[in-house]
């Protein structure tokens, strides 16, 4: 019995570890996600839980590009408020078979009650595609804010971090 156990185990093993190369994103691919996520500041003082949302298209099967909304509530200490972002991003795909892991960046603008900055930064991630066309991810990013180009890399040291796990979707391609 434990024989069968163990061939079973590791026929189940090498089914899992075998990729797919058909879930993977196709040049042509428009992708949709939705995710949950934190954020925090650099120093972990001011923390954040929201929703994301993002809609991309594939310009080749590794280049994607998108547009993405995040929507977080705030803990600032003793107040409390929405916050938001509106960002462009370019991410470059590693095709490894049901394992995409990716790297890019983002640009766009963050807004809360009260005030508004521009924001950069990069972000890495992976998704793995648990049908042809669907798959779950993660992603962290780091950004910066500014409220004019010159002071890009003079608040380069105080920005803030993002983690958002979530699903997404390809559509169209093949």
């Amino acid at each position: 019995m434990t024989k069968m156990l163990k061939n079973t185990l590791f026929a189940l093993t090498l089914a899992a570890a075998i990729p797919t190369v058909v879930a993977q994103p196709d040049a042509g691919d428009w992708e949709f996600t939705l995710g949950g996520g934190g954020a925090a500041d650099n120093e972990f003082d001011t923390a954040g839980v929201g929703v994301n949302g993002s809609f991309g298209y594939f310009l080749n099967p590794n280049l994607e590009v998108a547009v993405r909304q995040t929507l977080n509530f705030v803990d600032a200490g003793n107040d409390e408020e929405w916050s938001g972002s509106t960002k462009v991003a370019a991410d470059w795909h590693f095709l490894l078979g049901k394992f995409v892991p990716f790297v890019g960046a983002n640009f766009g603008i963050d807004y809360n009650e009260d005030d508004s900055a521009w924001g950069v930064g990069p972000e890495v991630g992976f998704k793995y595609y648990v049908y042809e066309k669907t798959f779950v991810f993660a992603m962290g990013e780091y950004r910066w804010l500014f409220d004019k180009l010159g002071q890009v890399d003079n608040n380069a040291d105080d920005g803030r971090f993002a983690l958002i796990l979530g699903v997404g979707f390809n559509i169209g391609g093949r």
